[in-house]
């Protein structure tokens, strides 16, 4: 179901509309006859998996080993 209601229209509770894109209902708001927003329900976030990024990381062998670039400071 569309559900088009009018920009300027002082009747309409934006809760209403929010509830009505989440139970699935296609929301449009129009202003001077033309279509500005649209609502649409969120995804919700995925939370990440453990251990998904395994072997995606690699630590070079010289990772501690102390930088040329600050000898003078040792």
């Amino acid at each position: 179901m569309v559900v088009s209601v009018s920009y300027n229209d002082k009747k309409i509770k934006i809760a209403d509309l929010i509830e009505a894109a989440m139970s699935g209902d296609k929301v449009v708001i129009t202003k001077d006859g033309e279509q500005i927003i649209q609502l649409v329900p969120m995804k919700p976030a995925r939370k990440p998996k453990f251990g998904s990024a395994k072997g995606k990381i690699k630590i070079a062998p010289d990772f501690d080993e102390p930088l040329e670039d600050f000898e003078e400071y040792m």
